[in-house]
């Protein structure tokens, strides 16, 4: 199960996710990106940090969230493994290193 909660602010467009990042979740993720990409003048970000699992599907999607310059914030050591393994290009939360 993933819930998936999309806030709209000045400073951008934030995804917060809790729960399980997998099978069908990854293309509602998908989805919802893309419904607030059109037009977009201002950064998005993703919320890991209520993550507990993101499978290969999952990754994938970060991945290409991440080459498009979407910001990811995680917690933990498994998510802290997953958006470093994402690749150079993109942007991610820093705080020393990943949020």
């Amino acid at each position: 199960m993933l819930k998936i909660t999309v806030s709209n602010s000045t400073s951008g467009t934030t995804f917060l996710l809790s729960g399980r990042l997998v099978g069908p979740w990854v293309e509602e993720l998908r989805q919802c990106w893309l419904h607030a990409k059109p037009g977009r003048t201002t950064p998005c970000h993703v919320d890991l940090r209520d993550v507990t699992f993101v499978d290969e599907a999952g990754t994938t999607l970060l991945s290409e969230m991440n080459r498009e310059g979407v910001t990811i914030d995680a917690s933990g050591c498994l998510m802290k493994a997953v958006v470093q393994n994402l690749g150079p290009t993109g942007r991610r939360a820093c705080d020393g290193g990943i949020r």
